[in-house]
C-alpha cells in the first residue's frame, strides 16, 4: 500500500519543523517565560551559592533562630536546571533570556537526539520525520518556552543521546564502561531521574539481543560488564547524592485509595499518551478546574488503559520480524520504568500523578508505533491515528499560544522572568522593602511562592508553599528568633481559609496581635519592625 502522500517528503516535514521550533524560539524570547516553582527553589538556592562552602550547597531559613542562615546539600532538584541558565545570566544576560536560550538548546538538541536514535534502530527516514513533527507540536515540548520546566527540558535534551550511546555500546565490552558512568552522571546532573534511566537501560541492553540464551557466553559477559556498570551507577548516586538529603523518592506522601490497580493504570497509561501529551489535554478536557467534567484523574488513566496495551500488542505484532531487538530494548526499558515507579507508588513516594515521568519510555515506543501505523494495510487504522496525532498537535499549537497570551498578562520581573500570578503592585511594593547597605542582612521577606525570591536583590528572603500545603501542616511549622525587620506576603484568599493566620502564628516569637497589615491587591502584607 502507498503511503500517504505528504508523508512522502521528510524534506517538508523537516522545514516544517524548523518553522514550529523557530517560532516557539522567537515568541518566548520576545514575551519571555515565567516558571514553575521547583525551578524557582533551585534558583533562589543558587543565588546564595556566594554565602555558601561548596557546589550545589544552598544557604536557607535557619527555623531555630530565622536571624541566621542553614547551609545544607540541596538533594530535592538536579542542579542543572539553574546552574546552566545561571552560568548564562552571569555573563550579563537577563535569566529570562538565559532560560529561553538553555530551553532552545536543550529542544534542539533533543530533537536532534531522538532523531538520530530513531534512524539507528533501523527505521526509515520518513517514520522519523513523521515522530518528530508529532514531537515537535506537541503540548510537553513547547511548554518550557512558556513556562520554564527545568529538568523536564533538560532530560528530552540528553537521553536520546545517551540511549544512543547504550544502543552503540550494546556489545557491553569493558571499555563501554566508563562512557557509560559519565553518560549516566550527565543525566542525573540534569534531572534526578536520569539515574533511573540510565540503569534501565544498560540493565536491559544486557539481553536485548536475539536469543541471548543461545549465545550464552556473550551474553555472560554482558551480563557481567552490564552489572558492573549499573553496581557502580548505584553506588555512585547513592555516596553522591542519596544519601544526602531529601528526595521525592524518600518523601512519603497519601497512598492513593485505590493503590495497586491505580498506579498500574496510571504508569502503562502515561507510557502509552506521554509522547502526545494526551493525558494533559484529556485534564485540560475533563479536569478544567473552570468546568469540570470529572471528579478526579482515575477515570481518565482507567479509560487510557486498554487502549495503552492494545496499541503495545500492535507495535508488536507489526515490528517483531523486522525490529526485534529495537521491541525488546524499547518495551524492555519501558517495562523497567513502569514497575520502578509503581513500587515506588505503592510505597508512598511522593510525586505528582503526572504523565511526564514516564515521557522518556513514550518517546521511545513513539516511533514503534508510528512505523507500525505507516507499514500497516489498514486505512482505518492510520486515519485513527492520524486523528489522534493531529488532535495532540492542535493541542499543543493552541495550549502554547494560550499561555503566551497569558504571560502577557503577567508582569515581568527585575530579571526577565514573567511572575505568574504576581501583580505589579507586588513586585514595586517588594522592591520598595528590599533595603540595600548595613539593614538588608536584618531585614527578613516571606514569600507565598519561591519564583518571587528571584524579585528580592539585598534583604534576605525565603518561601513556602501555602497554596499546596494542608493547613495542618502549616501549623506544625515553628520559626523562632527575630530580626529587625520582618515582612510576611500571603494571597489574599488565603486569609479566609486560615492558612495566613498558620504563616504568621508560625513565628512564634512574634506576638499575633503586633502585626500592621498593608493590603496589595490579591496580596496583603503582614509586618512587624522592631524599635
Amino acid at each position: 500500500m502507498r503511503p500517504i502522500a505528504f508523508l512522502r517528503w521528510p524534506a517538508l516535514l523537516m522545514t516544517a519543523i524548523a518553522i514550529v521550533t523557530s517560532a516557539y524560539i522567537v515568541a518566548s524570547a520576545a514575551i519571555r517565560p515565567a516558571m514553575y516553582s521547583d525551578s524557582g527553589w533551585g534558583f533562589a538556592a543558587w543565588d546564595t551559592r556566594s554565602r555558601t562552602s561548596a557546589f550545589n550547597h544552598a544557604a536557607g531559613l535557619d527555623s531555630s533562630d530565622i536571624a541566621r542562615e542553614a547551609e545544607g546539600f540541596m538533594t530535592m532538584w538536579s542542579p542543572g536546571q539553574h546552574v546552566l541558565p545561571g552560568l548564562i545570566e552571569e555573563a550579563g544576560v537577563s535569566l529570562g533570556a538565559a532560560l529561553v536560550a538553555v530551553s532552545a538548546v536543550f529542544s534542539i538538541l533533543g530533537l536532534a537526539g531522538w532523531f538520530s536514535l530513531y534512524r539507528s534502530f533501523g527505521f526509515p527516514l520518513r517514520t522519523a520525520m513523521v515522530a518528530l513533527a508529532i514531537i515537535a507540536c506537541s503540548r510537553f515540548f513547547n511548554l518550557p518556552f512558556s513556562t520554564y520546566n527545568g529538568g523536564e527540558v533538560l532530560q528530552f535534551g540528553v537521553a536520546p543521546w545517551f540511549l544512543l550511546l547504550v544502543w552503540a555500546l550494546r556489545d557491553l565490552r569493558w571499555f563501554a564502561v566508563p562512557p557509560l558512568i559519565a553518560g549516566a552522571a550527565v543525566l542525573v546532573f540534569m534531572k534526578l531521574t536520569g539515574i533511573v534511566i540510565a540503569g534501565a537501560a544498560v540493565g536491559f541492553a544486557m539481553v536485548s539481543h536475539d536469543r541471548p540464551w543461545r549465545h550464552w557466553r556473550d551474553t555472560a559477559r554482558k551480563l557481567l560488564v552490564g552489572g558492573v556498570t549499573v553496581g557502580l551507577m548505584g553506588v555512585l548516586f547513592y555516596v553522591a547524592w542519596y544519601r544526602r538529603g531529601a528526595t521525592a523518592a524518600t518523601i512519603v506522601g497519601v497512598p492513593h485509595p485505590h493503590g495497586l490497580l491505580f498506579y498500574v493504570a496510571l504508569t502503562l497509561s502515561s507510557t502509552w499518551s506521554a509522547a502526545l501529551s494526551l493525558g494533559d489535554l484529556a485534564n485540560y478536557i475533563f479536569l478544567n478546574p473552570a468546568r469540570p467534567i470529572l471528579r478526579s484523574v482515575e477515570t481518565i488513566f482507567y479509560v487510557f488503559l486498554p487502549f495503552s496495551l492494545a496499541t503495545f500488542g500492535f507495535i508488536y505484532l507489526s515490528l517483531r520480524k523486522d525490529h526485534g531487538e529495537y521491541l525488546r530494548f524499547a518495551f524492555l526499558f519501558a517495562a523497567t520504568m513502569v514497575v520502578f515507579l509503581t513500587l515506588n507508588l505503592s510505597a508512598g513516594m511522593s510525586i505528582t500523578l503526572d504523565e511526564r515521568h514516564l515521557r522518556i519510555a513514550s518517546l521511545l515506543l513513539l516511533v514503534g508505533g508510528v512505523h507500525a501505523v505507516l507499514e500497516c494495510r489498514s486505512r482505518i487504522l492510520q486515519g485513527v491515528f492520524a486523528a489522534i496525532a493531529a488532535l495532540s498537535m492542535v493541542y499543543g499549537l493552541s495550549s502554547f499560544v494560550q499561555r503566551m497570551q497569558h504571560n502577557l498578562q503577567d508582569p515581568l520581573g527585575a530579571r526577565g522572568v514573567r511572575v505568574a500570578n504576581a501583580t505589579p503592585q507586588l513586585l514595586d511594593f517588594i522592591r520598595k522593602i528590599d533595603v540595600s547597605g548595613p539593614d538588608a542582612r536584618r531585614t527578613l521577606i516571606f514569600m507565598p511562592s519561591p519564583e518571587l525570591i528571584l524579585e528580592v536583590k539585598n534583604a534576605r528572603s525565603w518561601s513556602n508553599h501555602a497554596d499546596f500545603e494542608s493547613i495542618d501542616d502549616l501549623r506544625k511549622q515553628i520559626r523562632r528568633g527575630r530580626v529587625d525587620r520582618l515582612y510576611v506576603i500571603v494571597q489574599r484568599k488565603l486569609l479566609d481559609n486560615g492558612k495566613a493566620d498558620a504563616i504568621l502564628r508560625s513565628f512564634v516569637d512574634y506576638p499575633i496581635d503586633g502585626w500592621t497589615r498593608i493590603p496589595l491587591g490579591d496580596f496583603v502584607c503582614f509586618y512587624q519592625v522592631s524599635s
